[in-house]
């Protein structure tokens, strides 16, 4: 298959509980069942009753006797929702691109509103990318900040009352992002942002923002559009990052509506995640390897 799945065909290959179990367990083991406990290969399947009178599907290693299931520590760890919802909820979420708020979570897969909420913020989790995984940016980055929040009554622009500052960057080269809420926007914070995520000796694209000017060393090669005259000069221009910005901010206010700072992390990871990704013919399977 060259394209991404349809719904019809997610909805046909995940119809049973037993279909997305033998998904995931492929997935999470790809060369058998192994202890999670001990790594050992003696396994035994078996089937019982939960809490709630549902059948569960279990495994038991013979070496250590411990009894563990598919989920076993994973983002589906100790829920009662079938698995068969889960595999839709990522679904949903991947094949948006701006986004699925929680209350259509809700009406799709007919839960409560607050059951819908937690599910999306548990695959949000799932779609965090580890940083010491990733490999830095390489050519040319571009680099812009961004305030995100309510409206206020501070002055607009860069320090702007009830907002928070968000940092972010493209590279040209793979066309991948990289986005992280800061505190503040201070030379030393943004400097430990691009340190973290771009290699020495990279050509950095930035405004003429005062906290960027410390690039103007050995470190990076650095070029500024100064927006005021300008948003192109030559080949030097944010307008990639920027519009970075642009989706996720219609993601925020027209799917959203309002997103806290305490959860904020959490949305950029999965925007990230989407659009680093957004080549992938199946995102399902993608989240589901980062699930465990």
């Amino acid at each position: 298959m060259n394209r991404p799945p349809s719904l019809f065909e997610i909805l046909e290959k995940f119809r049973t509980e037993e279909a997305c179990i033998a998904h995931l367990a492929q997935i999470r083991w790809p060369d058998g069942v192994r202890c999670l406990k001990c790594l050992g290969q003696r396994i035994s399947e078996f089937h019982t009753k939960g809490k709630t009178g549902k059948p569960r599907h279990l495994y038991e290693c013979m070496d250590c006797k411990y009894q563990f299931s598919v989920t076993t520590g994973t983002v589906f760890h100790d829920s009662h929702l079938p698995l068969t919802k889960w595999f839709l909820a990522i679904y949903l979420i991947c094949s948006a691109k701006k986004g699925i708020p929680a209350k259509q979570l809700q009406r799709e897969l007919a839960v409560s509103y607050k059951t819908a909420w937690y599910m999306a913020h548990r695959i949000r989790l799932a779609m965090q990318e580890d940083s010491e995984f990733c490999p830095k940016f390489v050519g040319i980055v571009e680099v812009d900040e961004t305030y995100l929040g309510g409206r206020g009554t501070g002055k607009r622009g860069r320090g702007a009352a009830n907002k928070v500052p968000v940092v972010g960057m493209k590279d040209r080269t793979s066309g991948q992002i990289r986005l992280q809420m800061v505190g503040n926007v201070k030379a030393t914070t943004l400097a430990e942002f691009i340190r973290a995520h771009i290699a020495k000796g990279s050509h950095v694209h930035t405004d003429e923002f005062r906290s960027y000017l410390w690039l103007d060393s050995s470190e990076f090669t650095h070029s500024a559009v100064n927006h005021r005259d300008t948003y192109v000069r030559d080949d030097v221009h944010t307008n990639g990052v920027e519009n970075v910005w642009s989706l996720f901010k219609r993601g925020i206010m027209g799917i959203f509506h309002k997103v806290s700072s305490k959860y904020l992390p959490l949305y950029l990871d999965e925007f990230s995640f989407r659009f680093n990704n957004r080549d992938d013919i199946n995102l399902l399977d993608k989240v589901l390897t980062t699930c465990f």
